[in-house]
């Protein structure tokens, strides 16, 4: 029998016990925004699926989209059953003949890489697989697979955007993505350029920030920081040490900025700490030209941030 590459889509969207006593409905969409918002805004059409397309109530959760919007779905727990080496049928759970996407609880002990639930997918063509859902050895969602090896599931899941800071949400969901080494430096001698104009709190006035970064290899490098006040030449405070890169492609890569004050007017006669070492979340713009900055998992602000700035976007210096 021939397969189409894929027959259904699959994201597996975290494990539910118990949260939902005022109705599935009500709570779902909120559960799924406060563990992981950008999913939700990537796919808003989970949080659309009413009860009559939700299996159960709590265990491992899955979100389920035949290909074939004609498709017909049928869902059924199972039980081993060691003296006839098959999966016996315990309850039916779910049947349609149209291919709307549903919600399945499985896995119902807890345990998602141990298998309880059934699911056949038939399409127009009469092309039928057979999946049950779990996670492998990785966490990840366990592939519907062929005869001939060939897979018929596609995974949705975005696992990277799992505890991530709320903050960044949008941003993913925008299709901003994890910086690399390249992307921030450039591979140039003469590094890559970002730049900021904001106030600077403690004054009043607005400053210039310029943060750039040097290439050396994959993993970081050096990195100067400096800014003058927008109405002035002279250079106010002056920074500058080594960094290194944390890549994630799919949700924010982590650079930790290690950077020592020397040089600028307010040198040797500021108040304010004269070393930082932080490590801070980043993403990058679709256009490669803007840099988002997230607050340091210290609380330790760069100087062109505040205690109350959760995210800042950089844009990439001309030249």
């Amino acid at each position: 029998m021939d397969f189409p590459t894929t027959m259904f889509g699959a994201a597996y969207l975290g494990y539910v016990g118990g949260l939902f006593d005022e109705g599935f409905e009500a709570g779902f969409p909120a559960w799924l925004q406060e563990t992981n918002e950008a999913m939700l805004l990537e796919y808003p059409f989970i949080a659309e699926i009413n009860d009559e397309h939700i299996i159960g109530s709590a265990g491992h959760l899955y979100c389920i989209v035949p290909v074939d919007e004609n498709a017909t779905v049928a869902i059924n727990r199972v039980q081993w059953n060691e003296k006839t080496q098959t999966d016996e049928v315990t309850e039916v759970l779910y049947r349609s003949e149209s291919g709307e996407p549903v919600l399945l609880f499985a896995n119902l002990d807890g345990i998602a890489h141990e298998a309880d639930t059934q699911v056949f997918i038939t399409d127009n063509n009469g092309n039928t697989c057979q999946w049950y859902p779990s996670l492998d050895a990785m966490s990840h969602l366990a592939p519907c697979t062929s005869e001939a090896g060939d897979y018929l599931s596609f995974d949705f899941t975005e696992y990277a955007w799992y505890d991530i800071p709320s903050e960044f949400a949008g941003w993913l969901s925008d299709g901003w993505t994890g910086m690399t080494a390249l992307g921030l430096a450039g591979s140039q001698s003469t590094g890559m350029g970002w730049i900021k104009e904001t106030m600077v709190e403690e004054t009043g006035r607005y400053a210039y920030f310029s943060l750039r970064f040097y290439l050396e290899d994959e993993t970081g490098g050096t990195v100067d920081l400096e800014w003058t006040y927008e109405d002035s030449d002279d250079i106010e405070k002056m920074w500058s040490g080594f960094w290194a890169i944390q890549t994630i492609p799919d949700g924010p890569s982590y650079v930790t900025l290690s950077l020592s004050l020397v040089g600028g007017n307010s040198y040797g006669v500021t108040d304010g700490p004269v070393y930082l070492c932080e490590r801070y979340p980043l993403l990058i713009s679709p256009s490669g030209t803007e840099l988002l900055v997230g607050a340091g998992e210290s609380g330790v602000c760069l100087p062109f941030m505040s205690q109350s700035t959760t995210t800042c976007v950089l844009t990439q210096a001309a030249g």
